[in-house]
């Protein structure tokens, strides 16, 4: 059996540039991956087998993991049954790009258990088939991504400082929010250069002052109850972003304050919300 981690990102800056005609949107965005993860496990079988911790994720063929499955069984000279379990700990549907970090970590490992001897540039480029998310969940680090998030400009990692996340239990369906976008002009521009430019400063207040996501003037008046989770972390002295269309939020915490303490308030005030503890995680 081998093992892959399948770390979780989050949205540094993220705007959204404009709708394309075969319907995805583009967008400008830094991603960064975080030591939220799941666990893939695969081992050879006589068939394909799928199974997962969490009993509410499918595990037919509308699951990512066996569309990677699909992707790369044509590269097999061999036998091409393969067991997978997901241990998941990333929510699901929550903006962290969960089902895509699951399915690039399915890559990488088939590619590690079949011996395929496929490049990171290749995996990319069959993931990118499978989901926007996926190549960036393949190198994982911190990486600037333009297209519809497919083309990856890398970034020097950041130090592993903490970050805390929240995640509402409420829905927030990607399809609805960019139709919002589709539907109204957006009056705040997020300055994705500015943060490409904190982020090879290396330095927490900059990157922590050029925060931004396009998805947040447009979702949080659709789904106002995420606005009380940021007024949440803004008091205890943090300044929150959605990751994504949401609806999770994050925030980076500064050496000034006790993480672990900050998660435990919010855990009492927070009842109908996840609330994890976490780093910044390098990639390849």
């Amino acid at each position: 059996m081998i093992e892959e981690k399948a770390y979780g990102k989050i949205n540094l800056a993220l705007q959204i540039t404009g709708r394309r005609e075969d319907g995805y949107h583009d967008i400008d965005t830094v991603f960064q991956s975080i030591g939220l993860c799941d666990t893939i496990q695969l081992e050879q079988a006589d068939s394909l087998e799928i199974s997962c911790s969490e009993l509410a994720l499918p595990c037919d063929q509308s699951n990512l993991a066996y569309k990677a499955y699909e992707a790369l069984r044509p590269y097999c000279k061999g036998r091409a049954g393969v067991r997978i379990h997901i241990i998941k700990k990333i929510p699901i549907a929550a903006g962290l790009a969960g089902g895509s970090t699951d399915c690039a970590a399915v890559l990488r490992g088939l590619n590690r258990l079949w011996h395929l001897g496929l490049s990171y540039d290749r995996l990319c480029h069959i993931g990118a088939r499978l989901g926007a998310d996926v190549p960036f969940c393949i190198r994982g680090g911190t990486a600037r991504g333009t297209g519809i998030g497919e083309i990856l400009k890398k970034l020097p990692s950041l130090p592993d400082w903490p970050v805390l996340i929240v995640h509402p239990h409420i829905a927030v369906h990607t399809g609805r929010a960019y139709s919002l976008f589709d539907s109204q002009p957006v009056r705040s521009p997020v300055d994705i250069n500015a943060q490409e430019e904190a982020v090879r400063a290396g330095l927490l207040e900059r990157v922590t002052s050029a925060l931004g996501n396009t998805f947040e003037e447009l979702v949080i008046p659709d789904v106002p109850e995420i606005s009380r989770f940021k007024q949440l972390l803004r008091k205890e002295g943090l300044k929150p972003l959605m990751s994504g269309s949401g609806p999770t939020l994050f925030a980076l915490v500064p050496p000034s304050l006790k993480h672990h303490e900050v998660a435990g308030r919010l855990r009492q005030l927070a009842g109908d919300a996840d609330i994890f503890t976490s780093t910044l995680v390098t990639g390849d």
